[in-house]
């Protein structure tokens, strides 16, 4: 799918929450078009009125169909981007509610939380994401795909939720087993940050 300049960690997360609609969920055809219409004004971004302008389409997409996953996730970055943090979190739940076992879904609420100074909310954000990363990372093969994105924000979650130590052990153990240089370089972007240095890295913005 096609993103703006929002949260780092979505490239880190690999977009898992998008990579697929609801199951069994047949998305409205005029919402579908609409949301493309939005999408063509990210060539815009940096013009706060073609953002408005997009989220008044994704809205209208989302008004039509309420289940529209790919919509309101658009719908957020547009949010961020404007820095309005507080209808992004409105936004993150809501897919959450499409989505409730997104691991990654919790993780961004806890670090848009944490941009408007909720630091009690988004700690259970942070723990509900870790409690699922750690329970799809107990049957995971270290093979799997997703295995270095899980363990990447298992990490994270870690870091935010005050365990830095145990963060930076699960990270060093990631990197010494990569042999991709692109992969080894993102991995040791998140090595040895402060709560707040973490949160500048990912909330780039």
């Amino acid at each position: 799918m096609t993103s703006i300049k929002f949260i780092t960690a979505f490239l880190l997360i690999g977009f898992s929450s998008c990579s697929q609609n609801s199951v069994n969920h047949k998305v409205d055809p005029a919402a579908v078009e609409l949301n493309n219409k939005a999408m063509k004004l990210v060539q815009f971004t940096d013009n706060p009125d073609s953002l408005r302008k997009a989220i008044s389409l994704l809205d209208r997409a989302t008004s039509i169909d309420s289940n529209y996953f790919l919509g309101h996730y658009n719908k957020l970055t547009f949010y961020n981007q404007l820095r309005e943090f507080d209808k992004a979190i409105a936004t993150i739940n809501k897919l959450i509610q499409l989505k409730p076992s997104a691991h990654d879904l919790y993780l961004t609420g806890g670090l848009l939380c944490e941009k408007i100074g909720d630091t009690i909310s988004s700690q259970k954000y942070f723990q509900k994401s870790l409690t699922i990363c750690n329970s799809v990372l107990d049957t995971m093969s270290s093979k799997n795909q997703d295995y270095e994105m899980l363990v990447s924000n298992k990490a994270v979650n870690l870091v935010m939720l005050g365990d830095t130590a145990k963060a930076n052990e699960i990270l060093e153990k990631l990197y010494n087993s990569q042999s991709d240089e692109e992969r080894k370089k993102m991995t040791s972007s998140l090595m040895h940050k402060t709560k707040q240095e973490l949160l500048e890295r990912l909330m780039n913005n």
